[in-house]
């Protein structure tokens, strides 16, 4: 051979062992660039699992808390505290185990999903000692005041750490795109200096490349889809959170047998007619009914019986207030009516009305059922409390002048208006 040919030969040789030498290390990079990307992307779908299990854990919290108002004494005494205990645990493994996955960026935002975690469950331990003591009215409303409107945010918190863990994914995968584009460029650039290799070089560049291409576009199109059904579980969950922050504000509110407002609700109702007659000066009134000698009805025929009667009394009301009025159930059989915007000489023709409805309505052969009322509007310089002392006065006097009638307490004392 020719030293011309030779040294073309083994110059091509060359060309040709420095190109696939430039090839492979090419391979290489790409290969170990697409590891490191998917490495990165698996540990953000790690954490995304690890939040979507505290997210787990605290849904499961919240609705066992829920389920505490409709349970037995006997099952919380036995169920609250392991029940707690487990989700309390697995909480503190799961989130030892996202720890180590977090970036610094994050630790302030797991610091504060802590800290109200914290808060939350000395809450829940606090309403599970008052569902033992049997305070079960006191329990929904630390429920409903204090543990779910930090359960909202604690969620919010979540849902935001899942976002950040969404926008590394996205950033890792530009990367990846944009490292993928620089690879095949260098490629290109390769085949260009030997041109008998370049068709299988390029080849090899864009079909790599579009396979990397591909396999972050599935990739991209599986966490997009990841992310939004968790989003879409979050929207959800906090959607059934406010719905159950308003059945306990209805539960809160509400006598249990007879569905009327309870002693809670009227109370609040009585403050805001009150602040409205100190501003407008409109005057209200109250109206105080107590079933004449229940005690012997639920003798006679029984605490059964004497639910039934509390009931259809209740159902009677309806017929007789007007519509801007509010009754509640004040305490064991007395009744209370709020009557709003209303004067004095008022009262006592609502109250006949109710009372004779009373002894008229049909109680399934209980025998004759009748109520004493005592009336009272509110005047100037006088108190919400005042107000119930004189209509339980004039009640007390309705009962001792035979049952069976209404009585008003008149104020007469002229300076005070």
């Amino acid at each position: 051979m020719h030293h011309p040919t030779r040294l073309l030969t083994i110059g091509f040789g060359i060309v040709i062992l420095l190109m696939i030498a430039l090839a492979y290390t090419g391979f290489q990079s790409i290969n170990s660039g697409g590891s490191q990307f998917n490495l990165q992307v698996a540990g953000q779908l790690q954490k995304i699992n690890l939040i979507n299990e505290l997210s787990t854990i605290i849904q499961n919290r919240t609705r066992f808390m829920q389920s505490m108002l409709l349970s037995e004494n006997d099952f919380i005494e036995n169920e609250s505290w392991p029940t707690f205990s487990r989700m309390s645990g697995a909480y503190s493994a799961t989130r030892e185990r996202l720890e180590s996955l977090l970036a610094p960026r994050e630790y302030d935002l797991m610091k504060a999903i802590d800290n109200l975690d914290k808060e939350i469950s000395d809450l829940n331990r606090q309403v599970s000692v008052l569902f033992l003591n049997g305070s079960r009215d006191e329990a929904s409303l630390v429920l409903l005041q204090e543990v779910l409107p930090k359960t909202v945010p604690l969620l919010a918190h979540l849902s935001e750490l899942t976002q950040m863990q969404r926008l590394d994914v996205e950033e890792a995968m530009l990367l990846a795109s944009q490292d993928a584009q620089s690879s095949r460029t260098r490629i290109t650039l390769f085949s260009i200096v030997a041109v008998l290799i370049s068709l299988t070089v390029t080849f090899i560049a864009i079909w790599y490349g579009r396979k990397l291409s591909s396999q972050l576009q599935d990739m991209n199109t599986y966490l997009e889809e990841k992310i939004y059904e968790r989003t879409e579980s979050l929207l959800d969950t906090q959607k059934e959170l406010l719905e159950d922050k308003n059945e306990l504000t209805r539960m809160a509110l509400t006598d249990n047998l007879t569905g009327l407002s309870n002693r809670t609700h009227m109370n609040q109702i009585l403050h805001k007619e009150f602040s409205r007659f100190e501003r407008h000066n409109q005057r209200f009134g109250i109206i105080m009914l107590d079933i004449d000698r229940f005690k012997l009805i639920n003798d006679k025929f029984g605490h059964d019986a004497g639910d039934e009667v509390l009931k259809t009394l209740a159902a009677t009301f309806d017929k007789a207030i007007r519509s801007s009025d509010f009754v509640a159930r004040w305490g064991g059989e007395e009744f209370l009516i709020c009557c709003t915007t209303i004067e004095e000489e008022d009262l006592l023709p609502i109250a006949e009305t109710i009372r004779q409805l009373v002894a008229t309505t049909n109680f399934n052969h209980k025998g004759q059922i009748t109520a004493s009322l005592g009336c009272a509007a509110i005047v100037k310089g006088e108190s919400i409390g005042d107000l119930i002392k004189r209509a339980d006065v004039a009640l007390y006097e309705a009962k001792n002048n035979g049952r069976n009638r209404s009585m008003v307490s008149e104020f007469t004392d002229i300076s005070l208006w």
